[in-house]
């Protein structure tokens, strides 16, 4: 089998590739300034202001961290093969990897402040850790686009770093790798085999372990990043925050009692309400109970039967000083009695989930 050296191909792209690191470090960094930007303004405005965090996060601040890491590595080894300067590809790494879980731990904590407020002193300490990934970020940007756009720190010499990298015939050669299938050598040859690869795993232990923590991370963040961190559904007693207000399920109930037919039953949610905005009311349409069948609103109608457990709800303007209890009445068909309920509101992604007390 006749495999090519990637030296040619990465040589002669070098200056693509790092205007390509460039354009993912520029997003990053833009992203680092939102956030930024957020504990300032957070800062000004004493914590009297909306607060969605889904704002701040996205699939691609992970995406591009990997992207990066794998072009650092691949010019790492070119540099590497080249006797060139190499310290800066290991620094890149090293502030991608950084970066990215100070972005999130930046990113949990604007969501916390959803539905908790902290000291003045926690955020200015948020406000300067921000500061401090933006910062790291933006220099990092600098050198990306000088060796993109070719040109030498010292002397601005144009296309510098490309004619040192001196492309030879060797770089493109082809290599002819043999492939014997005799099954008479086969054991001998997996043996030999796993000794190679043993031996190339312990010289190159750092860079390959970097590739494994890479795709573990679009493993384990990635892919299930927005089912269980941005939107994972909440338990009964945790907040569920919006733009305009918070809310939470402090009990629920399920019964028979003065049931209209013998089809169906009741779902009663105790919640606390608080408001972010002045004069807002709750429109309780936007509130929705899923079923394992079908999906149920309030309805205002059944409050009387359920006097004894709270005061329902009924178009009230929300308190922004203090939590304010009511009750929502969901009238359920049978068929949905043991389903595992979840409680949503419209414009949320995450819910909460029920598993309301029968009561008689």
């Amino acid at each position: 089998m006749i495999l090519r050296r990637p030296y040619a191909f990465l040589i002669k792209h070098f200056r693509l590739i790092h205007l390509i690191l460039f354009a993912l470090l520029a997003i990053i960094t833009y992203n680092a300034s939102t956030v930024l930007n957020f504990f300032k303004d957070y800062i000004t405005a004493n914590g009297n202001m909306e607060i969605l965090s889904s704002n701040y996060i996205n699939v691609f601040i992970y995406i591009a961290p990997i992207i990066i890491i794998g072009l650092s590595i691949l010019i790492f080894y070119l540099m590497k093969y080249k006797d060139k300067p190499r310290l800066y590809y290991i620094i890149l790494i090293i502030v991608s990897i950084l970066c990215t879980g100070v972005y999130t731990y930046l990113y949990l904590n604007i969501r916390s402040l959803e539905t908790t407020t902290v000291s003045a002193r926690i955020i200015r300490l948020y406000r300067d850790i921000a500061r401090s990934n933006f910062y790291v970020l933006f220099v990092m940007c600098i050198p990306t686009l000088i060796r993109g756009l070719g040109f030498d720190i010292k002397k601005f010499n144009f296309s510098k770093d490309l004619k040192e990298l001196n492309l030879s015939e060797e770089d493109s050669a082809e290599v002819e790798v043999s492939i014997d299938v005799s099954s008479n050598g086969l054991k001998r040859t997996g043996r030999r085999t796993l000794r190679e690869l043993k031996y190339y795993y312990v010289e190159n232990k750092f860079f390959i372990n970097i590739i494994l923590g890479t795709l573990i991370l679009i493993l384990v963040m990635v892919f299930p990043f927005n089912k269980y961190v941005v939107n994972r559904n909440l338990k009964e007693g945790e907040v569920l925050g919006t733009s305009a207000f918070n809310i939470k399920v402090t009990d629920s109930y399920l019964t028979d009692r003065k049931r209209i037919s013998k089809d169906n039953s009741y779902v009663i949610l105790k919640v606390s309400v608080i408001g972010k905005v002045n004069k807002y009311s709750l429109d309780l349409d936007h509130f929705i109970l899923e079923g394992k069948n079908n999906k149920y609103v309030p309805s205002q109608k059944f409050y009387l039967y359920f006097n004894d457990i709270g005061i329902g709800y009924r178009n009230n303007i929300l308190d922004t000083t203090s939590y304010k209890d009511y009750i929502l009445v969901f009238n359920i068909n049978n068929i949905d009695k043991d389903s595992n309920f979840i409680f949503r509101y419209v414009d949320n992604d995450r819910g909460i989930k029920i598993s309301p007390e029968v009561i008689y």
